[in-house]
């Protein structure tokens, strides 16, 4: 039996929404495999180095513990009692990146979502470069805060297959950017492919002197937030090739949204090892500002195969 009331009824607090919020995944097992081994090390760098760098005014932090070891909870714990995260969810089993960032960017009210790795090393104000790209660029549906001139053409059917607006080619992206990237992913060749060397040109937008760099990766990247209008299709996989492409990337580009990236690095892959210059980065605890919100009205996606088509023809005929 109850007996009196729940003395919240009469306080009538409010509840206080912010812009974004950031959503990080970790699988950090109990295993020996040397490939696991430094992993909490190189997450408590990145995880200082995001709340170093964030509008702790309008921002969020959302850590997704896949049947992560002991001592990875117990940290993700201290976070939360400290009021240093908003969220701390917890499965009983690992159930991979796709199924868990659905489930928790569908139920997120927050305008913005960034969708990252736990191994992400963020620089200085990468908020304000990201979201600088968003507030020049109303097809701007998925931004990352490093360049990404390779995966111009991944997603972006709505941006190359229009009749007009579509992206110039020069080189833009400065040298070092390319270095650092080539660097947290092991990969010196991850700019070239049959057709170009992205270093030598990119593809990019202009709009009130702003530019942006055509494309973007995964392993950090803010959407905005239509989760609640992609169709829920469930994730029959943990990890399957090929899977974010189709429940988080392709649906923004029906709906005519597109792929772009900042001009400089804003973030670092770690990988599993933590570089020297990182343990000397200074953070400089400047207030960072987000200044807008997802206002952007989605237009019917039916218009997607008729710029698929035109899309199709540009690339038979090389012409992007």
């Amino acid at each position: 039996m109850r007996i009196g009331v729940n003395p919240e009824k009469n306080k009538n607090s409010q509840i206080q929404y912010k812009k974004h919020r950031i959503i990080i995944p970790v699988y950090i097992p109990e295993s020996d495999d040397a490939y696991f081994m430094n992993l909490l090390a190189v997450f408590k760098v990145s995880m200082n180095s995001l709340l170093n760098t964030i509008d702790i005014n309008n921002t969020l932090i959302t850590v997704i513990n896949n049947n992560c070891k002991k001592e990875v909870t117990k940290y993700v714990n201290s976070l939360l009692s400290e009021g240093l995260i908003d969220k701390h969810v917890i499965y009983k089993e690992n159930y991979g990146k796709v199924f868990t960032i659905l489930s928790e960017a569908r139920a997120s009210y927050e305008d913005f979502i960034t969708i990252a790795d736990a191994d992400v090393f963020y620089f200085n104000e990468w908020e304000n470069k990201v979201f600088e790209v968003f507030r020049n660029f109303e097809k701007a549906g998925v931004v990352a805060p490093l360049p990404s001139p390779h995966a111009a053409l991944y997603n972006n059917v709505s941006l190359f297959g229009c009749l007009w607006g579509r992206p110039k080619m020069k080189n833009v992206v400065d040298s070092d950017s390319f270095k650092l990237f080539e660097e947290g992913t092991n990969n010196s060749k991850i700019f070239q492919d049959r057709k170009y060397n992205w270093k030598e040109k990119q593809y990019y937008l202009e709009h009130n002197s702003i530019k942006t760099c055509v494309g973007s990766g995964h392993f950090i990247a803010t959407y905005r937030n239509i989760f609640k209008q992609i169709a829920i299709l469930k994730p029959k996989y943990v990890f399957k090739q090929a899977d974010e492409n189709k429940h988080l990337d392709q649906p923004f580009d029906l709906l005519g949204l597109c792929r772009l990236s900042t001009l400089t690095t804003n973030a670092y892959h770690l990988g599993n090892t933590i570089p020297n210059w990182v343990k000397n980065y200074v953070f400089n605890n400047e207030k960072v500002r987000i200044p807008i919100s997802n206002n952007k009205k989605i237009k019917n996606f039916n218009i997607y195969f008729f710029k698929l088509y035109i899309f199709k023809f540009l690339k038979v005929y090389k012409l992007i």
